[in-house]
C-alpha cells in the first residue's frame, strides 16, 4: 500500500468517520507525531516516552505564531493562549482532560514550561 497521507487537523479530512480518524491517529503516531489537531482542540497521544520536541528551539519556533501554521505542538496551544491573554486583556483557560496515565500531568508541565518561557 502507498503511504497514506496524514493530516494535523482531523478536520482536514476528506472524509471524517471514526475509522478514518482513528487510522489517521495511528498513522501520525507511528511517526512519532503525537500531537493532532480537531480544529483548535489538541489530541495528545502519550508516547510513554520522551520525545525531543520539548527544547528551547521548539519554544522558540512556537513563540508568536498562529494556530495550525506549524505541526500541532502543546507548546502552540500555550503560545495562543498567553497572547489572547495580552491582546484582550482578559484571562485565559486551558482545559486538559483524559484517563488516568494519560499524560495529564506531563502535559501541565510542558504548558508551563512553555509559559515561563
Amino acid at each position: 500500500q502507498p503511504p497514506q497521507k496524514d493530516y494535523d487537523d482531523l478536520c482536514s479530512l476528506p472524509d471524517l468517520n471514526e475509522k478514518t480518524l482513528l487510522e489517521n491517529l495511528r498513522n501520525r503516531f507511528k511517526q512519532e507525531k503525537i500531537y493532532t489537531y480537531v480544529g483548535s482542540i489538541l489530541i495528545v497521544i502519550n508516547p510513554f516516552k520522551f520525545l525531543p520536541i520539548y527544547n528551547p528551539k521548539y519554544v522558540k519556533m512556537y513563540d508568536n505564531h498562529q494556530l495550525g501554521k506549524l505541526e500541532p505542538h502543546i507548546y502552540a496551544v500555550a503560545d495562543v493562549a498567553y497572547h489572547a491573554m495580552l491582546q484582550r486583556r482578559k484571562n485565559q483557560c486551558i482545559v486538559i482532560s483524559g484517563e488516568s496515565g494519560s499524560g495529564k500531568t506531563q502535559s501541565t508541565n510542558f504548558l508551563i514550561h512553555h509559559l515561563t518561557a
